[in-house]
């Protein structure tokens, strides 16, 4: 079970504090030593991404991060670079709000 992690948007990473998350958004900057970068997540928040080693290929677009909360960035475990530009923010936003105001939304009873 340690793949278990929350589907969050920026601003709901303070609810979710020490604990595993992914998030998705596109780069706007890079450290220049490669151990960061920012990305705007699905909500428009500018998220800080810190990272145990430095970047060692280009970064660029839409990618998703998996790592632990701290309330305002997130430590990457790791990250996956989407190979096109056709992410939908927006949709996937919606999801993150879903996830967390409809009470059992994986209740199928």
């Amino acid at each position: 079970m340690d793949n278990i992690r929350e589907i969050v948007n920026g601003s709901q990473l303070k609810g979710f504090i020490n604990k595993k998350v992914s998030i998705t958004g596109f780069v706007t900057d890079k450290a220049p030593n490669g151990m960061w970068f920012d990305l705007r997540a699905a909500d428009d928040e500018i998220v800080r991404i810190s990272l145990k080693r430095p970047l060692d290929k280009p970064l660029e677009g839409y990618v998703e991060v998996h790592g632990t909360s701290s309330g305002k960035g997130v430590m990457a475990d790791e990250f996956i670079i989407f190979n096109n530009e056709t992410f939908d923010a927006k949709a996937h936003n919606t999801l993150c709000t879903l996830l967390y105001t409809v009470p059992n939304i994986w209740n199928t009873s």
